[in-house]
């Protein structure tokens, strides 16, 4: 039996109001299409349903043995199918997980932290990194809620991304360093020896393309997986590191360094969010997503699948 479960509420509006014209009223419906609607209820149900009693239609047996059972089926359908159902932040008391690099957790985290702790005081806030092949199926299976920085392996058209805001490359060297000056020359860059991160974000491999593009090799000393490090490592030499101008900020702040601007332009790269296609409109991903534009972003187009 394939029966259009609208029809249930004409069956429920029938008995309580006793009347096919009271139904198709309460329903917001034509009275002939009430009475259609009982028609095909009867044809599926194989029972006249009510029967005229007076001025009342009566329910029958068979429609009273169903009626409660019909009311929790549209019960069910009203309130927990049909609605997107509520997320309340400040009740919230699981884990929100975010992938980013180490230099998202330096940059995004602090902020991050504390504006959804103001929010959600409950929530869990837990980040990880992961490999490029691993990003997409852990979005899908919702092992990760969000994905915070440049991560341009990620163009499946099952992922929505929205801008953060751009981002650029720069040079940091001691205080003390023999570079004068805001901005070095190519031979300066090309003379002194540098120190390469190899960290689990893309900036550097899109710096390393740039060079190759301009027949520009560096005089690589030092090989390190971590940006945090490297105030200390340029301390007391003269090695040159590029590297986020976020962290390099940081660096100055906290250690002997300082900024200098490299010889050529570098491109500049959007920092982006993340987020799978089957989480669009979960209630609490929207609201992740908000908080995460509003810390971090700027105002930027609408998000759009990558």
């Amino acid at each position: 039996m394939k029966t259009d479960l609208n029809l249930l509420r004409v069956l429920v509006a029938i008995y309580d109001t006793g009347s096919v014209s009271a139904a198709a009223a309460r329903l917001a419906m034509s009275q002939p299409a009430a009475s259609a609607a009982l028609a095909r209820l009867r044809a599926s149900l194989g029972d006249q349903l009510f029967v005229r009693r007076g001025p009342r239609m009566e329910a029958t047996p068979r429609a009273q043995r169903i009626i409660a059972r019909t009311r929790e089926v549209i019960q069910v359908i009203d309130h927990e199918i049909l609605p997107n159902p509520e997320f309340s932040p400040a009740s919230f008391s699981g884990e929100l997980t975010v992938c980013m690099s180490e230099i998202g957790e330096a940059v995004f985290l602090p902020a991050l932290y504390q504006r959804i702790r103001a929010e959600a005081p409950g929530a869990r806030l837990r980040t990880i990194g992961l490999l490029p092949a691993e990003l997409e199926g852990a979005l899908y299976e919702g092992r990760v809620d969000s994905i915070l920085g440049y991560f341009p392996d990620l163009r499946s058209n099952f992922i929505f991304q929205r801008r953060l805001y751009s981002h650029d490359l720069t040079c940091l060297v001691r205080q003390q360093h023999p570079i004068a000056g805001p901005r070095m020359t190519l031979d300066q860059f090309l003379g002194m020896e540098h120190v390469l991160v190899r960290d689990d974000g893309r900036s550097q491999e899109m710096f390393e393309q740039e060079l190759a593009t301009r027949g520009i090799e560096r005089r690589i000393a030092l090989h390190t997986s971590h940006y945090m490090s490297l105030g200390t490592l340029i301390n007391d030499s003269d090695l040159i590191v590029v590297l986020p101008r976020a962290v390099a900020e940081l660096h100055v702040r906290s250690a002997n360094a300082r900024i200098v601007e490299p010889p050529f332009p570098i491109r500049p790269y959007d920092l982006k969010q993340y987020w799978h296609r089957r989480f669009h409109h979960d209630p609490k991903s929207i609201w992740l997503r908000s908080i995460i534009q509003e810390v971090l972003g700027e105002p930027s187009t609408p998000p759009a699948s990558a």
